[in-house]
């Protein structure tokens, strides 16, 4: 995964969180950056500690891209544009503009239902026009970077980057993607427990100045 989009990012950081295999090691020898949680901390805490890594580089825009094989490196440069371009501080690649291909998901019809929800609770939280609030690709600039104030330890952390965005009237776009079949690893997103971890990240975020 880290050599397929080596050519097209200037950097690449892996945050290892707490993983129980030779993950942090196969990253360092591919020559790219690497923060290693001793122990399971949950994907909103090494995203946030991804953001605070980015604040400290002279990058101009920073992308989550979950490493499940599941987004595709074509992808990245589309969603980076409107930034670039000074068009948006906050890009979403969304599924549901683009396309799931067969496949793609484990319990199709439960996850697509359950995003549906999530996603329709989130844009009437943000007043942002999102149809993807669990998108696993997301760019953002240093502006943004710099006021989202994100709080999520576990689940929750992508909605509450687009509540956070529309609190803090950031520009925000959508640009379709396609969301292809896991590769590798297993999800530990548990889509009846999902609901009772992320919808009070997403009521504080709402809460927030």
């Amino acid at each position: 995964m880290i050599n397929n989009i080596k050519n097209i990012v200037d950097g690449i950081l892996v945050v290892d969180d707490g993983s129980n295999d030779n993950t942090a090691k196969y990253a360092r020898e591919c020559g790219v950056e690497v923060i290693r949680f001793p122990k399971n901390r949950g994907k909103g805490a090494a995203i946030r500690e991804g953001y605070k890594y980015f604040l400290s580089t002279n990058y101009d825009v920073c992308v989550i891209y979950d490493a499940d094989g599941q987004y595709r490196k074509e992808d990245i440069l589309p969603v980076c544009k409107p930034i670039i371009d000074d068009e948006a501080d906050i890009v979403v690649g969304s599924r549901f503009l683009g396309k799931y291909k067969e496949g793609a998901n484990i319990n199709y019809r439960i996850r697509i239902l359950c995003n549906c929800i999530s996603t329709l609770v989130t844009r009437v939280m943000s007043g942002l026009p999102t149809t993807d609030a669990q998108s696993g690709l997301v760019a953002i600039n240093r502006y943004a970077a710099e006021v989202l104030d994100l709080e999520a330890e576990r689940w929750g952390i992508h909605q509450e980057i687009i509540i956070r965005a529309g609190k803090k009237g950031l520009r925000y776009k959508e640009v379709p993607i396609v969301f292809e079949k896991r590769l590798h690893g297993v999800s530990r997103l548990k889509v009846l427990k999902y609901p009772f971890v992320a919808f009070p990240v997403m009521l504080k975020a709402w809460l927030r100045k």
